[in-house]
């Protein structure tokens, strides 16, 4: 039986990596630099995060399972166990589960097997099990910041797809040939209109603070101040996720969405319009009802989602 395994957590700043309990708790964690332009120094770097916790944890005199999570930004490839962020460089096309299990396999003497999932998937993932959504038999979990990432949960599991991208939210319609959505081209979705980026712009456009230097903190800092332009233009971002959650619920029969990361941490400003488009939106009492929470655990939490998906592989194996 095994105390642990081993999560690995790939940002685009930090690489994280420690070992979750089967309850959830994080120990003998590292963390190193994310090098975004050269794939040889990332490598080196995932080999020296196994070998420094998988030595940690003989020293402890723990037992680290033979399945690996690893969560990372995306899009990723489960297929081929590869991943390609649009922002790290360094690994597109990676071989991120190979490269890892390999490595474990070669410390600990025995076969080891690597999952990824795609970072928002892993938020949705540790919420659920550990945070804001603990019991939820249907959850969506969302990442709202920078860009809108996210992760379906049903009956306790991540939903994968055919590819590991279920839940890639961020690409929800929310208007038919709509803006432009800057990095991929996409047409009317909701990162568009709804990211902390999307909504600074929409201000800027409107003459918001006109030559300064701005971002989503301040605008949020002007709507709670009572700034009307700053609370519309929050209003019109939260009415795209609204309608893009709505999507969600309709298609997955969802219990309760969890609201994480940058944006959302701006508190009622962002969820009271949330919610009261939401309930202007949904029409049928089964949509009505679906809990939209802001999330519990810390931003670190990618560490614990990746945990919880090499969990359930090592628990399905």
């Amino acid at each position: 039986m095994s105390d642990y395994v081993l999560g690995i957590d790939i940002g685009g700043t930090k690489i994280a990596a420690g070992c979750i309990s089967a309850d959830g708790e994080v120990v003998l964690d590292r963390e190193v630099p994310t090098d975004a332009t050269d794939a040889l120094a990332v490598t080196a770097a995932l080999h020296g995060l196994v070998d420094g916790v998988l030595a940690d944890a003989a020293e402890r005199g723990l037992t680290v399972g033979d399945a690996i999570g690893i969560g990372s930004a995306g899009p990723v490839d489960t297929r081929s166990g590869t991943v390609n962020p649009v922002n790290i460089v360094s690994l597109r096309g990676f071989p991120l589960t190979a490269t890892v299990a390999d490595r474990a396999t070669e410390r600990l003497g025995r076969p080891v097997r690597a999952v990824v999932a795609q970072d928002g998937q892993c938020f949705a993932a540790a919420e659920q099990w550990v945070g804001a959504g603990v019991g939820a038999a249907s959850m969506l979990g969302v990442v709202v910041s920078t860009g809108i990432g996210g992760g379906i949960v049903l009956d306790g599991h991540l939903l994968a797809g055919k590819t590991g991208n279920a839940g890639f939210i961020s690409h929800v319609g929310v208007e038919l040939d709509g803006l432009v959505l800057p990095g991929s081209g996409a047409l009317g979705v909701v990162e568009s209109y709804a990211s902390g980026p999307a909504m600074v712009r929409a201000a800027l456009a409107r003459g918001w603070r006109a030559g300064e230097t701005v971002d989503a903190r301040v605008l949020t800092g002007d709507a709670r101040d009572g700034d009307p332009l700053a609370l519309d233009v929050i209003a019109r971002g939260t009415r795209a996720l609204a309608s893009a959650f709505l999507s969600v619920a309709a298609l997955f029969d969802l219990e309760q969405i969890v609201v994480g990361g940058g944006v959302a941490s701006a508190g009622d400003v962002l969820f009271t319009p949330l919610r009261a488009a939401y309930a202007e939106l949904a029409v049928y009492p089964h949509l009505a009802d679906v809990a939209i929470t802001p999330a519990r655990l810390p931003r670190g939490s990618g560490l614990i989602g990746a945990g919880r998906l090499g969990w359930q592989a090592l628990e399905g194996a």
